[in-house]
């Protein structure tokens, strides 16, 4: 994996169980010969599990036989400077969108997928199953340590067991909803059926992606907050859908009153519950915000919106962080530290760290180790262990130690 390049795009193919294809046919399937040459093709069961688990996890959604192939592409988008403080994707991914559903179409898969490397969350979904949609974005509830069976967050991560336990719900998680309460969640996305074919996408009209609009899709189709007492009885949440005589979606009447009746005004929604936890807090850095997470407050998914600078997810009004902070994050970004636990939570070299990686290769000054590693879900971090103090993982490459004294 050492040739990958970032932000080359990827055509992520998941195959039916026991799908029986030859070669040729496969090869015709992806384009032919001529067009392969262009492209890395990566056979991802032939990698370490581990391997896989940090460049695109795809367990549990795939079953005992089913194969996964990757067609990865690095003449087709333009290397983002700094992906992580650049959400966007400015190359018109539409042609590519077809080609992936072309694909779909002729080759018995079962999920196939479009985003680039490097990057967290897909701009394309093709599935011939709506539940299968929903199947793919409760990944992360699913393979995340720190969030229970019921898509509570804990302050330390889940017992052997609890997390087995969420992992034997997963399929069961599936049954709460079907298909119309999953598809009547989605806003922000397109949504079409080609044939036996299910897609949707989070491009703009002119193919450009915001990859920001992955994290509202995955959490639309995740549906957490649907999640019944009870893995696998029906939803206690279910949004309300008419079927039509025929099976359908249903039509609106059309009927003239006799007279006209004021219109009702609409309730007026209920204001959001922000999640509990301390504040967060926000320093300066070389005239950059910084800003100093507690352990409650930081996980894999606000690692994730880090990423994509989508400070709303990240900073709550709770915080009571002023106008002007606010709007230099919005126009310049922020850095940023928090405590880390464990050090198998990053990755050198695509496996997690472990203690005797770590002593052999940090670099010690003062009695304070430090090593640069890989966080999931956001990029390239500096690690500290800092005595009488613990672990602490900051985006500032180059003033790691000055994000360090920011920490109480």
């Amino acid at each position: 994996m050492a040739g990958l390049q970032l932000d080359s795009l990827v055509v992520d193919l998941m195959f039916q169980a026991n799908a029986a294809i030859d070669q040729k046919t496969l090869i015709d399937g992806l384009g032919g010969e001529a067009v392969l040459e262009t492209k890395q093709l990566l056979d991802v069961d032939r990698l370490d599990p581990r391997a896989e688990m940090e460049l695109s996890p795809s367990m549990p959604f795939r079953h005992r036989g089913e194969r996964r192939l990757m067609i990865i592409d690095d003449t087709i988008v333009t290397p983002r400077a700094d992906p992580a403080a650049d959400p966007l994707i400015k190359t018109d991914l539409r042609a590519a969108k077809e080609t992936l559903i072309e694909i779909c179409q002729k080759l018995p898969v079962r999920l196939g997928r479009l985003f680039v490397l490097g990057s967290w969350g897909d701009a394309v979904l093709v599935a011939r199953s709506v539940r299968d949609l929903r199947a793919i974005a409760l990944l992360p509830w699913a393979l995340d340590p720190q969030v229970d069976l019921d898509g509570k967050r804990r302050q330390t991560p889940l017992s052997q067991k609890e997390f087995e336990a969420k992992l034997m719900a997963y399929e069961k998680r599936l049954e709460e909803l079907d298909d119309q309460q999953i598809i009547a969640r989605m806003s922000g996305m397109t949504f079409e059926r080609r044939g036996d074919l299910v897609v949707v996408d989070v491009l703009e009209a002119d193919g450009t992606w915001d990859q920001r609009k992955s994290m509202m899709m995955e959490a639309q189709l995740g549906a957490w907050d649907s999640f019944s007492m009870i893995p696998g009885a029906p939803s206690s949440t279910k949004v309300p859908v008419a079927a039509a005589p025929n099976g359908g979606p249903a039509k609106a009447a059309v009927a003239a009153p006799k007279a006209a009746t004021p219109k009702a005004e609409p309730p007026k929604p209920e204001p959001k519950l922000e999640k509990k936890g301390p504040p967060i807090t926000v320093g300066e850095v070389e005239g950059g915000v910084v800003i100093v997470f507690p352990a409650e407050r930081f996980d894999l998914d606000v690692a994730a919106a880090l990423g994509k600078r989508d400070w709303d997810q990240v900073v709550r009004h709770s915080d009571n962080l002023s106008g002007a902070i606010r709007d230099k994050m919005q126009r310049d970004g922020a850095g940023w530290i928090a405590p880390l636990e464990f050090l198998s939570e990053v990755f050198v070299d695509g496996k997690p760290l472990t203690k005797q990686q770590f002593e052999k290769d940090a670099a010690q000054t003062n009695g304070v180790k430090k090593l640069e590693v890989h966080f999931p879900r956001f990029g390239d971090v500096v690690l500290f262990e800092v005595p009488g103090k613990g672990r602490f993982v900051t985006s500032l490459m180059k003033s790691a130690e000055a994000a360090l004294a920011l920490v109480k």
